[in-house]
């Protein structure tokens, strides 16, 4: 199930715009080690971030998207994951699973001081709540902006982000439905 405080979120959001939904942003390695089994893309269902990149053959291990929506035999999966493991972040969006991972896509690297280019891992929620911390200005939100709202637990702490910055605690790891 989708954590209660994530669902309190959608609630609120679909009050204020029409179409709003949760996907679940996954780190396929901690997936696999979780599950013992790889992510694969399903039409409607999961999308590989790395998709069509230079990276297409790191898919399995990479950042994923799933709809539970479509994909309801992952949330026990998703659930468990994110209380053991920095895998799993909720994202509230008025997307389709293909165009939120577009606009995530756009995100995947960034540029380094020496003009290198590194793989930005914002779906870890332990850089996600790093770079929440670190990026102030306009330019440096436009990861943010890519979702309404981002979900994720953070050593224990449940945190909720926007493109302005604002995150709040809502509830500790023990939440359940």
């Amino acid at each position: 199930m989708i954590p209660v405080s994530v669902n309190e979120q959608l609630r609120q959001y679909g009050e204020r715009h029409y179409g709003g939904h949760v996907l679940a942003l996954v780190d396929g390695i901690h997936y696999q080690q979780h599950t013992g089994q790889q992510l694969t893309p399903e039409t409607d269902r999961t999308v590989s971030l790395f998709a069509g990149t230079n990276d297409m053959a790191l898919a399995h291990a990479g950042p994923w998207l799933v709809d539970p929506n479509t994909a309801r035999d992952f949330l026990a999966d998703l659930r468990e994951l994110e209380q053991v493991r920095p895998g799993v972040i909720w994202l509230t969006t008025s997307e389709s699973l293909e165009r939120q991972a577009a606009k995530l896509r756009a995100h995947l690297n960034t540029r380094i001081p020496n003009g290198r280019s590194a793989l930005l891992r914002f779906w870890d929620p332990r850089v996600l709540h790093a770079l929440n911390a670190v990026c102030h200005g306009r330019s440096e939100r436009e990861l943010f902006r890519a979702a309404d709202a981002w979900h994720y637990l953070n050593e224990g702490h449940r945190f909720t982000i926007n493109d302005n910055g604002i995150y709040r605690r809502t509830m500790g790891a023990s939440e359940r439905l």
